[in-house]
C-alpha cells in the first residue's frame, strides 16, 4: 500500500512503582495506569514526547523495556536516534528467523 502509515503501538505505564515480585524476586510494575499509545512509526521523538505528556497531564520522561530484557535493564530514550533504535530492536525481535536452503 503505497502511501499507507504504518502504526506502532507504546504499552504505557506509570503512576506505579518498579517491585520485586513475591516469592521470586523477578521485577514487575505494580499500581498506577496502563494505557496503549498509537502513533506513526515514522513520529519525531519530541512529538512522542508531547502526545505521552497529553495522555497524562504532565511532562514526561521515557524509558523502555527492550524485549530481550527484564525490568531491571530499561533502558532511557532521548532522542530520534534512540527512538529508532527501539523500533528497530522490537523489528528484529519480531521478524521471522531466516533460513537458508542449500
Amino acid at each position: 500500500m503505497v502511501g499507507a502509515k504504518i502504526t506502532i503501538k507504546f504499552l504505557c505505564s506509570y503512576g506505579g512503582k518498579i517491585v520485586p515480585r513475591y516469592p521470586d524476586g523477578k521485577l514487575r510494575y505494580y499500581g498506577g495506569e496502563t494505557r496503549v499509545l498509537a502513533v506513526d512509526r515514522s513520529i519525531p521523538f519530541s512529538e512522542l514526547l508531547v502526545k505521552m505528556g497529553e495522555m497524562y497531564g504532565s511532562a514526561v520522561s521515557l524509558r523502555c523495556q527492550l524485549p530481550t530484557e527484564d525490568l531491571d535493564a530499561l533502558v532511557s530514550i532521548t532522542s530520534d536516534e534512540d527512538l529508532a533504535n527501539l523500533i528497530e530492536e522490537y523489528d528484529r525481535v519480531a521478524s521471522p528467523p531466516s533460513s537458508i536452503k542449500i
